[in-house]
């Protein structure tokens, strides 16, 4: 896994998702680092690397198997790793869902957001991600 991705994923609070869910497995863009990060793990585990753009019918990730399950789970993307464990992000099903109730403020996740997406082409890219997941979003 890339450095910087351990460092910056090491510092969000672990949660579990709950079994077979799926509810918040929507449109999300990963970033360049995250995106090749799960080509490698989709290589090494002989998983189909698929486009996030190519989402499902139903609006889902394209990762989101048929038993509701991430396909890609260990190498998931930052925002999929913030849901239930960030005040701006809360588990539908759950709501928090992170160990020993320690859920991340607004700030902090805004902080791991930069260190993560907003690089030299990153902001142009999540500014267009925003504009598709708007659209898509409408059409659901």
């Amino acid at each position: 896994m890339n450095q910087k991705l351990e460092t910056v994923y090491s510092t969000i609070p672990q949660g579990e998702c709950p079994e077979g869910c799926g509810q918040c497995c929507g449109p999300v863009f990963p970033s360049l680092a995250e995106l090749r990060n799960i080509q490698d793990w989709c290589e090494i585990h002989h998983v189909e690397y698929k486009d996030f753009l190519r989402i499902q019918d139903d609006g889902s990730c394209p990762y989101l198997g048929p038993d509701k399950k991430c396909v890609i789970y260990p190498v998931r993307p930052f925002l999929c790793r913030l849901l239930g464990v960030s005040l701006a992000l809360p588990c539908p099903m759950k709501g928090w869902v992170c160990e020993h109730g320690k859920v991340m403020n607004q700030p902090q996740s805004g902080a791991l957001y930069k260190a993560i997406y907003l690089h030299g082409k990153e902001k142009a890219r999540t500014e267009k991600h925003r504009r598709i997941v708007a659209e898509v979003l409408a059409r659901i």
